[in-house]
């Protein structure tokens, strides 16, 4: 069987070709037959005389390479049309994302795929995520109290700690806080100047050295491990995002760091989250990226991962189609 495809993607004159995730993808399914047409949230409408949104979309037609393709004409097509929608907006996670998950959920509701789902999108912060699995996570606190904030930083046997935002991705807004180097003033007015003196909540964990040694990404599809691999920082730096440097190397996991992420990865899938890229330090899981989660690879590891995980989409819709069969198809006739 073949299916019809929308990717709801940032613009295609943004993206970085050569390390595009959401290109890969679309290339391994339009290379097995599917259909594929991608758009904007902006291209997303909904009016009340619809059963479910629609797109302003076009037909994606790739030439020999995720990088080389082209593009059709603009179509308005309702989005119970397709046989699956993939939510590939990078963050930030504002608004204008959680208003394109409503209108997908017009979708979803009426039993179109949806990757991930978009009621799974607005349940699990990828930051705060970590706090619902504390048996494969450190320590952490979630808060916009710049005093506990500090607290926290205290009690780390080291003094150090790491500050994220809860809406941002590839490792922008991230600060490490040091004690012995900052001081505790400086830390302090750290903290109020990044929650806006408490009006915003951050979360703060602790800083693990084992990240100099890398930080593992692993890819999984449908509550299982696809693809690992590690994540170097550039010498002297703590941020292991391919965007500040990091290198990439095939890895092994250890015992522990796949029985984690297999039983997070299941216990998510269970709630309508399929696709998922989890980073860890140390063993332990750091965050759980479910916004546009990318797969990252070693350049000597040949293994083409997305055209297994396209062959897992095509298992995932027929056993879906299957389940809904005898309660009417969702396509539009």
């Amino acid at each position: 069987m073949v299916y019809e495809h929308l990717f709801v993607m940032d613009p295609l004159a943004s993206l970085n070709r050569p390390l595009d995730s959401s290109l890969r993808m679309l290339f391994e399914l339009a290379a097995k037959g599917h259909g594929i047409r991608v758009c904007e949230p902006k291209h997303l409408a909904w009016s009340g005389g619809d059963k479910a949104a629609v797109a302003r979309c076009q037909r994606l037609v790739f030439a020999g390479s995720p990088q080389t393709f082209s593009t059709g004409s603009s179509e308005t097509i309702s989005l119970l049309s397709f046989d699956a929608v993939h939510m590939r907006k990078d963050p930030p996670y504002d608004m204008d994302y959680i208003a394109t998950t409503w209108l997908l959920e017009s979708a979803s509701s009426a039993g179109v795929r949806v990757y991930n789902d978009p009621a799974a999108l607005r349940r699990f912060n990828e930051k705060l995520a970590i706090l619902l699995f504390p048996e494969a996570c450190q320590a952490a606190l979630a808060s916009s109290d710049s005093e506990a904030l500090l607290a926290f930083v205290e009690n780390q046997a080291n003094g150090d700690a790491i500050l994220k935002p809860l809406t941002l991705f590839g490792g922008r807004g991230v600060e490490r806080l040091q004690l012995k180097s900052d001081g505790r003033a400086q830390v302090l007015a750290k903290l109020r100047s990044a929650t806006g003196d408490g009006a915003s909540i951050r979360l703060i964990q602790p800083f693990n050295t084992a990240i100099y040694s890398g930080e593992v990404r692993v890819f999984t599809g449908f509550g299982r491990p696809l693809a690992w691999c590690l994540k170097r920082p550039a010498p002297g730096e703590f941020l292991a995002n391919t965007r500040a440097g990091a290198t990439l190397e095939a890895y092994k996991p250890t015992t522990i760091e796949s029985t984690r992420v297999t039983s997070v990865a299941h216990a998510l899938h269970s709630q309508g989250v399929f696709l998922t890229g989890f980073d860890l330090i140390g063993g332990y899981v750091s965050e759980i990226n479910l916004t546009s989660p990318r797969l990252l690879q070693a350049a000597d590891d040949r293994t083409n991962y997305y055209a297994v995980l396209a062959g897992q989409m095509e298992a995932d819709i027929a056993e879906a189609k299957g389940k809904s069969a005898g309660r009417g198809s969702h396509r539009d006739t």
